[in-house]
């Protein structure tokens, strides 16, 4: 393991120090024990490892050690030999917010391992070349670092009133592979890893027992795909930073005066808002700009009907959030950052599903568990938002929920259902009524209180190389779920 970890550190140090450098001879890494034992273990923590890929493999199939000395062997071998040949992906469907689906690529095992494989080698080389502009699925990273450039940047000072919605239709489909591959040879020459990622993007997916070609995209559930997608995407955020980041203070302060004004970018992923403190007319005229740039440079179509060009006093959505700019009658304007509607409306509609009728065969115990995993993650989510209220409300929003689902259930009246369930909670400062549950072990299980999180200030930060300083392990490297669920500098540099 400290082998690995020093293999990264001197390709992070060598991107860093020479950023024209390709490296060459990595195939060899690929297929070393160490690194695929370490791939491997990293993918069976995930809890993904639990859906098998067309070829039926999933984690019961690799829980003991002799197991997964045989699959590392074979692994291994096939690699050695180059007769490995990644398999499709199974297609699986996922609802979305606004009724439609989304496509989930689920690959085989095997080609998760491999994937996590090439990431461990790739990752600490892009890492010296991403700029702090870009925040999705990197390590050390979240949502709120977006959040808090619009927080440092929408001020009485500085004055970015105009924000433009980056909308890009279809983005992870529509990822051209030769445009992809070539931005990838910038960095790498070994020609092995490059048919590797390439037989990787051409692999195809199965669906309903077909097979489809895959042209172009790269499948959204891969291990690899998220950095790919960042390769891809990086070519944007180079446009703006030599066009409008990159800028002397003595340039931008120039352009104030001349009325332009100047542009901030911040992206989490195909996610991304353009910061403009100039007129309408330099707003619309970026927006215009960036859709050309997307389009020409990476055959990307930015769908003009979702770019909204927005003021913000009227307020904009952005990674679950809204933010507007308030101004009271009396007092100084502020920053407003709340959850969205969309958010609201979809916690809602996820524990109004867990409360319906066809749910009663579960047990009190498992439903108060299963509500509290869904509420506490949505209230972490927006721990450094303005969340307090909308917090209160939906805390009587879902007792109430579940004290009708316990009314249901067991076909009794009210005043039963408090004599039952409504005990003393004692916790920290509060000393309340809740509803609750014994669990196995004769302890109470209560219904978790959306109003008892601490509601923090999200400070900026930098973000130091995380193979240079303190690395992170492959397991915190995977992809942070929800989407599930950093600091954007006047001038970022590459982190």
């Amino acid at each position: 393991m400290n082998e690995l970890r020093k293999t990264q550190e001197s390709f992070a140090r060598k991107a860093q120090a020479q950023p024209g450098h390709r490296f060459g001879d990595l195939y060899h890494l690929v297929c070393r024990e160490e690194w695929l034992k370490e791939a491997l273990q990293a993918v069976l923590r995930n809890v993904g490892s639990r859906t098998a890929g067309i070829d039926g493999i999933s984690r019961k199939q690799l829980t003991e050690e002799k197991t997964q000395e045989e699959f590392i062997q074979t692994l291994r071998k096939e690699l050695k030999e180059g007769s490995y040949r990644p398999q499709p992906v199974k297609r699986h469907w996922i609802p979305k917010a606004n009724g439609k689906q989304r496509p989930l690529g689920i690959p085989t095992l095997k080609d998760r391992v491999v994937q996590m494989t090439l990431k461990m080698l790739l990752e600490p080389i892009w890492e010296s070349d991403f700029l702090n502009c870009s925040n999705g699925f990197r390590p050390g990273r979240r949502t709120m670092d977006c959040i808090r450039v619009c927080q440092s940047r929408i001020t009485t000072q500085n004055k970015f009133l105009w924000v433009i919605e980056g909308d890009i239709k279809g983005c992870f489909d529509h990822v051209q592979h030769a445009i992809l591959i070539k931005l990838v040879k910038r960095r790498v020459k070994d020609k092995r890893v490059i048919s590797l990622i390439a037989s990787m993007l051409t692999a195809g997916l199965m669906e309903k027992g077909l097979f489809q070609h895959t042209e172009e995209g790269t499948p959204q559930g891969g291990i690899l795909s998220p950095l790919l997608a960042n390769i891809y995407l990086h070519e944007f955020d180079l446009w703006w930073w030599q066009k409008y980041g990159s800028l002397t203070t003595y340039e931008k302060a120039k352009r104030r005066k001349q009325g332009i004004g100047n542009c901030i970018l911040t992206r989490y992923a195909d996610d991304f808002v353009l910061l403009c403190n100039g007129p309408r007319e330099e707003a619309e005229r970026i927006r215009e700009e960036a859709r050309q740039v997307l389009w020409d440079k990476l055959h990307l179509e930015l769908s003009m009907e979702k770019t909204h060009l927005t003021h913000v006093t009227e307020g904009f959505d952005f990674l679950g959030f809204h933010v507007q700019w308030k101004l009271p009658k009396q007092g100084k304007p502020w920053l407003r950052v709340t959850p969205s509607q969309k958010s609201i409306q979809r916690l809602k509609r996820t524990i109004k599903n867990q409360t319906r009728r066809n749910t009663f065969y579960q047990s009190p115990l498992e439903k108060i568990k299963s509500l509290n995993r869904v509420m506490r993650g949505w209230n972490q989510y927006y721990e450094y938002a303005n969340a307090t209220t909308t917090a209160v409300k939906l805390t009587y929003w879902a007792n109430d929920r579940l004290f009708l689902w316990l009314k249901k259930r067991h076909k009794h009246g009210a005043r039963w259902v408090m004599n039952t369930y409504r005990h003393r909670q004692q916790y920290k400062q509060y000393n309340r009524w809740n509803l609750g549950v014994k669990d196995e072990r004769g302890q109470m299980v209560f219904l978790y209180q959306m109003t008892d999180l601490h509601r923090r200030i999200y400070y900026a930060r930098t973000h130091p190389h995380p193979y240079l300083f303190s690395l992170p392990s492959v397991e915190s490297s995977l992809d942070t779920p929800f989407p599930l669920f950093w600091e954007g500098q006047t001038t970022p540099e590459k982190s």
